[in-house]
């Protein structure tokens, strides 16, 4: 954990954090943003997606053509399997980046205390399914679940039904943390944190600790 600066301007947010102590800034989503430079840049793809159809916004998910983007990239980590990343691995090789890769798991504690119990899940995330394939991986049992767009905000009807649908189901409503922070106080839902495990560690602490 650690603070969180949000701001429309992202210079004026680290200007902000390093007043406020910060010695390393971490950037979401800053792979085409040039108004920080950048020490080192994780791009991060999905195994069974690696980056689609290869084509740029609105024909695919890109914002720039793949080619391109290489030379700012310090590392590839690809999450999960699939030949789309490994498709995206061989080509991030030939262009000489390292790359490592990596699984997301429920959150041992929580999925522990989920265990036996009837479970209906919903998400408002890019690829919900991912979310519902990580919890019946981990053996628990998803009866039911309902997907909402990305950064989806909940409406009072939106959380009506989930309620109805879960007490039809016999389930706890369970959704992802990201989602949590966007019900009411009180709503009864349970988030189910992911956490990123990598398969080599030590490559990426390795890269880090060299800066």
């Amino acid at each position: 954990m650690a603070p969180t600066y949000v701001a429309v301007d992202r210079r004026e947010a680290a200007r902000a954090a390093i007043a406020g102590g910060a010695t390393i800034l971490v950037m979401d989503d800053g792979l085409q943003n040039p108004a920080l430079v950048k020490d080192f840049t994780l791009a991060v793809a999905e195994g069974a997606v690696g980056v689609g159809n290869g084509l740029c916004v609105p024909a695919g998910p890109l914002r720039a053509p793949v080619a391109r983007q290489w030379p700012f990239v310090s590392m590839l980590c690809v999450v999960g399997e699939g030949a789309a990343g490994q498709r995206l691995s061989v080509w991030a090789a030939k262009a000489g980046l390292p790359i490592c890769a990596g699984r997301v798991e429920p959150d041992e504690a929580v999925a522990a205390a989920l265990s036996g119990q009837r479970l209906y899940a919903f998400a408002g995330i890019g690829r919900p399914e991912k979310f519902y394939a990580t919890l019946k991986a981990e053996g628990l049992a998803v009866v039911g679940q309902q997907d909402f767009p990305d950064h989806h905000a909940f409406t009072a009807v939106d959380l009506e039904n989930l309620r109805h649908r879960a007490e039809q189901a016999g389930a706890l409503l369970v959704t992802t943390a990201k989602d949590m922070v966007k019900l009411p106080p009180g709503f009864p839902a349970v988030a189910v944190p992911i956490m990123l495990v990598l398969d080599d560690a030590e490559a990426l602490t390795a890269r880090l600790a060299a800066l």
